[in-house]
């Protein structure tokens, strides 16, 4: 079985990322996947809103269960509360809420834009990262 270009291109990516660059990788994946979700609304295509909001769901659910509750302590306390509130937007979505998918388009663009941050400090030597604490 072949992959194409552009799949390996994406593992390699995967594979040589840091803890954090994953993290902005996943974010990337869920906003992608909510964009798409948005379109299929506008065009009234049910299937394809299902599958990309089920892809995006199973992204941020990914990211919930990967917090480490104990090291993160509040920061992880915070993150779990938004997820939270976002999965529970899927249920908006799911009636084909554009307002909901905007609602959790803003919030992911803003965390990615802070875990990019976290993975820039990371690519610049910067000690003790939070995601060490973060994440499982």
């Amino acid at each position: 079985m072949s992959i194409s270009a552009a799949e390996h291109y994406r593992q390699q990516q995967i594979l040589n990322s840091s803890p954090a660059e994953r993290v902005v990788l996943l974010y990337d994946g869920a906003i992608r996947f909510m964009m798409i979700t948005r379109q299929a609304i506008e065009a009234n295509d049910i299937q394809k809103r299902f599958d990309n909001s089920q892809k995006a769901r199973n992204v941020i659910q990914h990211l919930l269960e990967t917090l480490d509750m104990e090291k993160g302590g509040e920061i992880a306390e915070n993150l779990s509360n938004i997820y939270n509130y976002l999965l529970r937007q899927f249920l908006e979505v799911d009636k084909n809420s554009l307002e909901a998918v905007d609602e959790i388009l803003k919030h992911l663009k803003i965390l990615r834009e802070s875990w990019a941050k976290i993975a820039m400090g990371e690519k610049e030597g910067a000690k003790d990262t939070p995601i060490d604490n973060i994440m499982a």
